[in-house]
């Protein structure tokens, strides 16, 4: 489950119930996504990212990359707060530590290098 999909079932089955909430249904589907660790989007090239999508990321959120059948999980490694800062988005597995940087210019969020370390 995203973090847009988790936001939009909170929404849609707990705002305005008050006390009346359908925690049998609604919360148990909430805290399992919680437990599992939502992933705030999911894109096809992590390298041309929306500018909104990077605006919304904190450090911790995680990116799925979809390639074909495919799921690669990225996390936000770094953020910085302002023009001349930047986002790093962190991918790990048994044999490769890839970081993908954007800056953010005054112009706003731009893609800035991939740095790629392989397992020999």
């Amino acid at each position: 489950m995203t973090k847009q999909e988790m936001l939009a079932t909170i929404a849609e089955k707990i705002a305005g119930q008050g006390n009346q909430v359908d925690c049998g249904g609604a919360l148990s589907e909430i805290l399992n996504a919680l437990v599992n660790g939502a992933i705030a989007v999911e894109v096809t090239d992590i390298t041309a990212i929306d500018g909104a999508i990077l605006d919304s990321l904190n450090v911790g959120d995680k990116i799925a990359k979809v390639t074909g059948k495919q799921k690669h999980l990225y996390q936000v490694s770094y953020k910085g707060d302002g023009v001349g800062e930047g986002l790093c988005l962190t991918y790990v597995d048994a044999s490769v530590i890839e970081t993908v940087s954007y800056d953010f210019t005054a112009d706003g969020w731009a893609y800035n290098s991939t740095d790629k370390w392989e397992k020999a």
